[in-house]
């Protein structure tokens, strides 16, 4: 085969690939991977006429777009936002909001639709009426978890008291599967004067500040539970990168006082580190891709960073930068 010839054959290789073909000149097919935030959701136990709202969060980790529709269709559950066709590109996320509003006493099951191929969400909920004379008095209304690793926890906990003249229902479950109750969980009836210490543990599956809350039953107050999850350490996984990689290692970025909300010394129209804002932080623009007028890519000498270590940058940024 003459050198003309076989550059031809490589042209027509090169325009397959970009048409979507394989080697073998079958199309790729770029397929959906829908992953749900949970598949079963607990609303507890809620008072007649009242309302509990509850999330789901639909990911798409494949590499083709993920249709969807969410539905409910049993009295007493609505969806407040998110309804109805939806498309999640890959890496997206779609979240549905669904609210139980009992009409009556009694428990109610239901499911949450959300499309061909993407697995129902079960729905469970109880309607119930506290008794004249029931008091619920929580000791404290939120609780901070601070920071804690992916795949690690944290725990506190609060108490529930009555001071009523009447038994008062609870039922104690956590809204978000990030948070798990561990002691004085589920349905329980406590007497007038009593108390129930409430446990509770801190274990994220995935990096960021997340939010939700404890229902403790019907007219009880919700406790607001929040806490920072990391996936990367600066400490470990960022500092060791600045100060021994040549052409980083000579900036001198040994903590995160040095870099964090700083303007660049070359270049001060700059960030070096803008917490969760990975595009505008002038570092991490300076491994990926330089911003206009900012110079070249860095380091300088070695070549790039690996895409791992590029992508623990990105994460550490969107975690809010800690110092941990």
């Amino acid at each position: 085969m003459n050198r003309r010839v076989a550059k031809g054959l490589w042209t027509l290789v090169a325009v397959m690939g970009l048409a979507g073909c394989s080697d073998l000149g079958e199309p790729i097919r770029l397929l959906p991977h829908a992953e749900l935030s949970s598949t079963a959701i607990d609303f507890g136990t809620v008072a007649v006429s009242a309302t509990a709202s509850r999330s789901v969060i639909v990911s798409n980790s494949g590499n083709g777009a993920l249709n969807g529709s969410a539905s409910v269709t049993c009295a007493g559950y609505s969806i407040q936002s998110g309804g109805g066709a939806f498309t999640v590109p890959p890496g997206g996320q779609h979240t549905v909001i669904v609210v139980y509003a009992p009409s009556g006493t009694g428990t109610s099951t239901c499911q949450l639709t959300l499309g061909d191929g993407i697995p129902p969400v079960s729905l469970t909920g109880v309607g119930a009426l506290q008794a004249p004379g029931a008091q619920c008095v929580l000791s404290v209304p939120s609780i901070d978890f601070g920071f804690a690793a992916v795949g690690g926890s944290t725990q506190s906990g609060y108490t529930i008291t009555n001071p009523g003249t009447a038994p008062l229902l609870l039922n104690v479950v956590p809204t978000c599967d990030d948070f798990v109750v561990l002691s004085g969980g589920g349905s329980s009836t406590l007497p007038p004067g009593g108390s129930l210490p409430v446990t509770v543990q801190f274990v994220p599956r995935a990096g960021g500040f997340i939010s939700c809350a404890i229902a403790n039953g019907p007219g009880c107050p919700d406790v607001t539970v929040s806490g920072n999850a990391t996936t990367v350490s600066f400490a470990a996984d960022i500092r060791p990168v600045l100060t021994t990689t040549c052409a980083l290692g000579c900036h001198f970025f040994r903590s995160t006082a040095d870099i964090v909300n700083v303007p660049g010394s070359i270049y001060p129209s700059y960030i070096l580190i803008k917490p969760f804002d990975p595009q505008n932080s002038l570092i991490y623009r300076k491994i990926t891709t330089p911003p206009p007028g900012a110079g070249g890519r860095m380091p300088e000498i070695g070549g790039p960073l690996s895409p791992a270590t590029i992508d623990k940058f990105r994460r550490w940024i969107l975690e809010g930068a800690l110092d941990n």
